[in-house]
């Protein structure tokens, strides 16, 4: 489904998107709507461009199935081509990916790749085994249930960045009780590890055919006949990449011609104390200079 900005009313609201933002399956879509104080989609929307949310519902295990390719194109690809134009699509972290094969099946007026991986042999090799190991340890429980729990991705995170994990703690130690900067670290905490269980399918090919395969960037990633590569996306690309994200390091990233590298970290880019004043503005920019209308 779609939905509008937190605290966004009256004829604002109602307005067709002339943006879809996608996010990752793997956390609650609202990293890119915080709140109404902290809204990438709301500010954008006062700026004049209406933009709207995909929200991936709740996952059961009859969704079991359900890879990146399935939410492309079963449940992204026909929303979008309810859409009476083509749209700006904007994809985050794993989100990047499902826009992209999307963009890749449908026109669209640009692609925007935020914090996106995509070459994951750009990983180090020592991470890439243990999160083999750490899904071989799981795969039998996660492919019973038919669900990966949050849990399981929880630790592969922590198996990609451990001394980060301790890193953010203590900065957090060190922030004055009830500061703003302490509520806004619990409101990203909650985001971080709340979020659906994946779809066992989801969980396999991110584990085995990604991280494990590296499929995407060797060129092998084949949605419905297509090959899924940013030079066969249908619109203009453009690439925010982060020189500190811990989760899509910057040799992990798909390196578009049209590239901005940020030194804001993964989520930090996104809603950091210095997104409204680098990454909003940027990427307003680049789709004004895709919006004949405007």
């Amino acid at each position: 489904m779609l939905r509008s900005a937190a605290g966004l009313e009256g004829p604002a609201a109602a307005m067709l998107p002339q943006i879809v933002f996608v996010p990752s399956p793997i956390n609650a879509p609202n990293v890119l709507d915080m709140d109404a104080d902290c809204s990438l989609i709301g500010w954008l929307a006062h700026q004049g461009l209406s933009s709207a949310l995909v929200d991936w519902g709740t996952t059961t295990p009859a969704h079991r199935n359900h890879d990146l390719d399935h939410l492309a194109t079963r449940l992204l690809l026909p929303m979008l081509q309810q859409m009476d134009r083509p749209v700006h699509l904007v994809g985050y972290c794993l989100g990047g990916m499902i826009a992209m094969a999307a963009a890749c099946h449908i026109e669209v007026s640009s692609l925007t790749l935020i914090a996106a991986p995509w070459h994951f042999s750009g990983y180090p090799a020592k991470r890439r085994a243990e999160l083999t190991a750490m899904w071989q340890q799981h795969r039998p429980a996660c492919e019973a249930m038919g669900l990966v729990p949050m849990e399981v991705m929880q630790h592969g995170f922590w198996t990609l960045s451990p001394d980060k994990l301790m890193e953010k703690y203590l900065k957090f130690g060190a922030m004055p009780d009830d500061s703003a900067a302490a509520r806004r670290f619990v409101a990203v905490e909650d985001w971080a590890n709340g979020g659906e269980p994946l779809p066992f399918a989801l969980g396999a090919q991110l584990f085995e055919q990604l991280y494990r395969d590296d499929r995407s960037g060797k060129g092998e990633w084949v949605v419905d006949g297509v090959n899924i590569a940013p030079n066969n996306v249908r619109g203009p690309v453009m690439e925010f990449a982060s020189a500190s994200d811990a989760i899509v390091p910057l040799a992990c990233s798909p390196q578009a011609p049209d590239r901005e590298v940020l030194a804001s970290g993964h989520v930090g880019m996104v809603i950091g104390g210095s997104a409204p004043k680098t990454l909003w503005p940027m990427l307003r920019r680049w789709i004004l200079s895709h919006e004949p209308s405007i």
